[in-house]
């Protein structure tokens, strides 16, 4: 299976000069913050257990996607999402660091459950 990366880069605004800030933008720095996925799984029934280590694992109401989330396990990858994976045919798989923002995590799981049929 071939590893998917994302590489993210701040978009260049030709019309300001060092030293002015940027308008109304928001700009996704850091990891975020977890919690904010909280209302997510709440609202699209997701179902969850957290582990003896602290991590998140949950699963979509039709179990076809799959969640984890490992902040202190050094040999994981802090997110990881998966889609029609079984124990012994892995599925379609993206893997993100603990830096990566929380948003871009809850973006691709917001597409994969508002298009199930791609």
């Amino acid at each position: 299976m071939t590893p998917l990366t994302v590489v993210l880069s701040a978009p260049s605004a030709p019309s300001l000069r060092p030293g002015d800030t940027v308008p109304s933008r928001k700009w996704l720095l850091g990891e975020g913050n977890p919690n904010d996925l909280n209302s997510f799984l709440y609202e699209n029934r997701w179902t969850y257990v957290i582990d003896a280590d602290g991590g998140l694992h949950a699963a979509s109401p039709c179990t076809r996607v799959y969640l984890g989330y490992q902040p202190d396990n050094p040999h994981a990858d802090t997110w990881t999402i998966s889609l029609d994976g079984t124990a012994r045919q892995p599925g379609w798989r993206a893997r993100f660091d603990r830096h990566t923002p929380v948003e871009l995590v809850l973006s691709v799981l917001r597409t994969l459950v508002e298009h199930p049929g791609r």
